[in-house]
């Protein structure tokens, strides 16, 4: 069964284990797993399950706060779970199902937030077979756009999950999906984001002329505001990195400006778009300025951008990345001090998150530091 636990884990036990005066050899037989399972709980590479959390709990007298992080999900909520399993058996789909799928969608992406991409992937997918089989089964009826719509969505959220956490072909795939659901919906809005992140995925793998092209397409749709300015810094940033320096900033310019004009008109955004804002624009001009060469000024806007946050998104491993660059312009700019205690804010919430590409990256910055 799918287990979310909270980012905070590893830390806390580390404490409570240092605290108690035991080594990770000690401390194993006591709660019947060995070295090297508690050293993958400790540096998040490994969740624990609910009965390992409880028996943590009462060898280090931590009153339950371990098994209060650790908890074991199904595909849904229970009460959710037998509406839409029999929406999936019968074919019949109704409003309400819809609008469950859409709530639950709503709470995994803010949990993602606060949780990190790793934690996700499993629940998420599990969710997307069971909307899968209602999409095959659904009647054309009134409730068939709406649920295309919405499983649009769920794709278009596990394509980010699986790029996320390095697996690009699966994100691909899904983004792919994700495009057929939107066209078959008619839903621009949707059609233009998923046609953004997969710009977003050609930027990961460091293919740049196709980050370019995607986002540009993405640029044309008859989209929001929001959405047409998410892709519009997107190109701009592609611009940087293939160093057309004039076009690039132009390209930021005019997104600034599409987004204070989606300011205006809050109701017209698509709620997946909850996360663009000021400062999610702040952290993209100040990457554009890293891939020009411009460290100083780069620095500047990702550090005033990391601060802005709220504490519940902090912790990410999403947010982490950008920790990376952050620590990347402060080498650049000769500040190595500066760019280390970065770069050690950024290995923790790796090892809090088992997030296996933020780890990698951060490696790399922290080799370029010894060198």
């Amino acid at each position: 069964m799918p287990r979310i636990v909270d980012p905070r884990f590893p830390i806390l036990l580390r404490t409570l284990r240092q605290q108690r005066g035991l080594t990770l050899r000690a401390l194993a037989p006591l709660v019947l797993s060995s070295r090297s399972h508690l050293a993958d709980f400790e540096h998040g590479r490994k969740r624990p399950t609910r009965e390992t959390a409880e028996r943590l709990d009462e060898v280090l007298g931590a009153d339950g706060a371990l098994a209060a992080m650790v908890r074991e999900e199904l595909p849904f909520g229970s009460g959710e779970a037998d509406r839409l399993q029999y929406a999936a058996r019968s074919g019949r789909v109704d409003a309400a199902t819809v609008e469950s799928l859409a709530a639950v969608l709503a709470h995994q992406r803010r949990l993602e937030d606060a949780v990190g991409s790793s934690a996700m992937v499993a629940p998420v997918l599990a969710q997307l077979r069971l909307i899968e089989a209602m999409v095959n089964g659904a009647r054309q009826d009134e409730t068939w756009r709406p649920l295309i719509d919405t499983a649009g969505q769920w794709a278009h959220f596990a394509g980010w999950l699986c790029t996320t956490t390095g697996e690009h072909d699966q994100g691909r795939a899904w983004y792919q999906r994700g495009l057929e659901w939107a066209t078959e919906a008619g839903n621009p809005h949707l059609l233009a984001t998923i046609l953004s992140m997969r710009g977003h995925l050609a930027w990961v793998r460091g293919q740049f002329p196709a980050m370019v092209g995607h986002s540009r397409a993405a640029a044309w749709q008859p989209a929001s505001l929001g959405v047409r300015a998410l892709a519009v810094q997107q190109e701009a940033r592609g611009l940087a990195l293939l160093e057309d320096a004039r076009a690039a900033e132009d390209g930021l310019d005019r997104a600034e400006e599409l987004a204070v004009r989606a300011t205006d008109h809050p109701e017209a955004e698509p709620d997946w778009m909850y996360f663009y804002d000021p400062t999610f624009f702040q952290l993209q001009r100040g990457l554009a300025q890293h891939y020009l060469g411009r460290s100083d000024r780069a620095a500047e806007l990702l550090s005033g951008g990391l601060d802005r946050l709220p504490a519940e998104v902090r912790q990410s491993d999403w947010i982490g990345w950008y920790v990376v660059q952050l620590a990347s312009a402060h080498a650049a700019s000769g500040e190595a001090d500066v760019a280390r205690s970065r770069i050690g804010e950024a290995r923790s919430i790796a090892d809090a998150t088992g997030a296996t590409r933020l780890s990698r990256d951060v490696a790399e910055v922290e080799r370029a530091l010894d060198d």
